[in-house]
């Protein structure tokens, strides 16, 4: 069995994604895959590959009273296994996973926050029958954007409500989409401290909610640059006061003089969007910053 869900990156509302803002969010068109054959073992055979097909990661799990166990020395990707089997376990028979190899192969740099583990966790859903949400929250706090868009081709717009969350079907193909770029800062951002840390903060944000929707609201029928570029910046000063932080342009690209600069997801790691012309990209290349890639070579739009 094969199944396949595409990685992501929220493009606005990060961080009050989880209080209620709409936010636009863009799937990749990378993907990760994952399968599933049965074996004549009794254990769970998992491995992981990367991008450039070499094992990152592998081990046996065996079965002891509906729960896995594994032999390795422990580590975050075997425990967040054993939680999602755990999950898994309490709704399917346990013994389902057993005899089976399980085959995770990235079609994205594991590096690059794309969603190495929402999409995971939903190609998973799709082997065991569960729902996908459900076993996300099961392991992580956030939104379930990340879910929402593992089997989209398309941009969604999404919110998180009290009782249920909301996704629709959008496009994002302005005239100036060839000045938009995304480039990688060169690490990983651990997403779940950054969403431990925000949630620490008090309050419950409706003014700023009621900008940020007004924003979403106002990027899905932009006609310029200049009036994109506005919006944006305005998001991140919006974020940039609620964290305390200073912008990520203000931050490490002061100089930068051609466009906008505006984080992604967790600020301070991962994709930033910038707005400029393909020569001006260099700024970027001469700080070390080589991933560059233009939005749409990327995610869908």
């Amino acid at each position: 069995m094969r199944f396949k869900s595409n990685g992501k990156l929220l493009i606005t509302s990060e961080f009050l994604v989880m209080k209620g803002a709409m936010a636009l969010a863009m799937p990749a068109k990378l993907d990760q895959e994952l399968n599933v054959t049965s074996t004549n073992t009794d254990f769970v055979y998992w491995k992981s590959f990367d991008k450039e097909n070499q094992i990152w990661y592998e081990e046996k799990f065996f079965l002891n009273g509906g729960s896995l166990i594994y032999h390795g020395k422990k580590n975050k990707i075997s425990d967040l296994i054993v939680r999602l089997f755990d999950y898994i376990h309490r709704f399917n028979n346990p013994k389902k996973s057993i005899g089976n190899e399980f085959i995770w192969k990235l079609n994205f740099d594991r590096n690059w926050g794309l969603g190495s583990s929402s999409t995971l966790i939903n190609n998973l859903s799709k082997w065991a029958k569960v729902n996908p949400y459900n076993l996300l929250f099961s392991v992580f706090n956030g939104s379930g954007y990340d879910i929402a868009c593992c089997d989209k081709s398309n941009p969604i717009i999404f919110q998180k409500k009290v009782d249920y969350l909301s996704f629709s079907n959008t496009t994002f193909n302005p005239n100036f989409l060839n000045n938009l770029f995304l480039v990688f800062l060169n690490k990983k951002q651990n997403t779940q401290k950054s969403v431990q840390n925000f949630l620490k903060i008090d309050g419950y944000f409706i003014d700023e909610i009621n900008q940020i929707n007004d924003i979403v609201n106002g990027i899905q029928n932009v006609k310029d640059l200049t009036t994109f570029e506005s919006l944006i910046e305005k998001h991140e000063k919006i974020i940039a006061n609620i964290l305390k932080m200073p912008t990520i342009q203000n931050e490490k690209f002061p100089k930068y003089n051609y466009g906008v600069i505006k984080s992604l997801g967790s600020w301070g790691g991962d994709f930033v969007l910038a707005t400029g012309n393909e020569r001006n990209m260099d700024y970027f290349h001469e700080k070390g910053f080589n991933t560059v890639k233009k939005m749409s070579d990327l995610l869908y739009v």
